[in-house]
């Protein structure tokens, strides 16, 4: 057995070295870009200790290992099989030490043609769906059973499950319904690359929004892909969309050249409001407001009832979470981007929590994120409090060395030896 060196847990400076980006994980589809910010972090103070036990994986180089609830998978690159066949291997994570203190084994192992990488993995009932790329496309999705590893069904396109069961699968040109077990089309419709949008709230899709090439905008029901509303958004044949949000009961549409916002109701597709935002670039959720990003690293919230400005911040390039009144920020340091708390009325920065190299996350979710350790080699883990404005020690991974996923009481990081560690806390 490996055995894993856990360290002395202690507080660690703010580090300077700056680690490679991992692999995007998709947990939050409209925040894909600032996902993607993997950073590293001043500690606000040592905790005590949390109660954790530890195990390795094996693995080689060049795998790839995934969190979903309590069960972990490895996919890495059949050895004895034709190119683009992949192993599969699944592992119910344990409550407490192994008593042999090996390795769980594996409750299934499964070989899995795949001509992409796999980067995703997320559950549904009946089925664990495994999201692989394909050039110029949206990838593939491929439905194993959970019990035995058996393949379920495959086809193109990205996978968009909710809480209520509902699972849409997205391609370059349609959007479609598919039941999660047997993979049956329910519904189809057919959209222009990159023309489809949902609107998630509490977990669930509440609509559809379709645009167009000519300008057309179709709001639709998730359920049954019935037409709501339709209406041309664009009657003088305007320049082609900008960027398009859907957030709550909105669909936003961001003019980058012209630094313009406009708001359409989802309700009828009628105008709400417009508003001139100079070099805006994106605009994202921003607690109970929306935040426009602009090139000149300013940030503005905007009421989503209005239009009207709030409050400016400068030197921040978006908002990662809103929590109770507070916004995780991003600004530019001198070795990547620092986190910070703003308070989410007034735009005020409460806290400075450094620079950090985020896990994926979902929103239930305790934020963790993992730097350099600064003496003794390997990671520091930590925990970033968005409504307490604090970071906190959640331990130090001596023998870890980058590729770090998350889960609740869960961390996961690729060791030195290439094999995978699994870290879980009861505290």
């Amino acid at each position: 057995m490996t055995l894993i060196d856990l360290g002395e847990l202690r507080d660690e400076p703010d580090g300077e070295t700056r680690l490679p980006r991992p692999p995007l994980a998709v947990g939050r589809p409209l925040r894909i870009t600032l996902v993607l910010a993997l950073l590293v972090a001043t500690l606000a103070g040592a905790a005590p200790a949390p109660e954790r036990f530890s195990f390795v994986v094996p693995a080689r180089l060049g795998s790839e290992a995934f969190l979903d609830g309590g069960w972990l998978y490895v996919v890495e690159r059949a050895e004895d099989e034709p190119g683009g066949t992949v192993d599969v291997r699944a592992y119910a994570l344990p409550a407490r030490t192994p008593a042999d203190g090996r390795a769980p084994a594996p409750l299934w192992r499964a070989r899995v043609p795949a001509a992409g990488r796999f980067w995703q993995v997320q559950s549904v009932p009946g089925v664990v769906l495994f999201s692989v790329t394909r050039e110029q496309t949206l990838g593939e999705t491929v439905a194993l059973d959970p019990a035995t590893g058996r393949e379920r069904w495959r086809q193109p396109g990205h996978p968009w499950p909710d809480l209520a069961g509902t699972l849409l699968v997205q391609t370059a040109d349609s959007v479609r319904s598919v039941d999660p077990v047997s993979g049956r089309a329910l519904w189809s419709v057919r959209t222009p690359p990159e023309g489809a949008h949902f609107g998630v709230r509490d977990g669930l899709i509440a609509r559809i929004v379709l645009l167009m090439a000519d300008g057309r905008a179709e709001v639709r029901d998730p359920r049954s892909g019935d037409l709501l509303h339709a209406a041309d958004l664009r009657p003088d044949r305007q320049p082609a969309f900008g960027q398009t949000v859907v957030t709550d009961d909105l669909l936003l549409v961001v003019q980058p050249q012209a630094g313009v916002v406009t708001a359409y109701g989802l309700d009828g597709l009628r105008p709400r409001w417009e508003t001139r935002v100079p070099l805006v670039e994106h605009v994202i959720d921003c607690g109970e407001l929306l935040c426009a990003a602009g090139q000149t690293g300013e940030l503005r919230a905007l009421d989503p009832a209005t239009g009207a400005v709030r409050w400016t911040a400068e030197g921040r390039m978006g908002v990662l979470s809103g929590r109770e009144g507070r916004l995780l920020a991003l600004a530019p340091g001198s070795t990547g981007e620092r986190f910070s708390v703003l308070d989410a009325a007034t735009g005020r920065q409460v806290a400075d929590l450094g620079t950090w190299q985020l896990m994926p996350w979902q929103d239930a979710d305790r934020l963790l994120a993992v730097r350099p350790a600064a003496f003794g080699g390997g990671l520091v883990v930590g925990e970033l409090d968005v409504v307490a404005g604090r970071s906190r020690v959640v331990d130090v991974l001596r023998d870890a060395s980058g590729d770090c996923r998350g889960g609740t009481g869960t961390v996961l990081c690729r060791l030195r030896t290439g094999e995978y560690g699994v870290w879980r806390f009861r505290g």
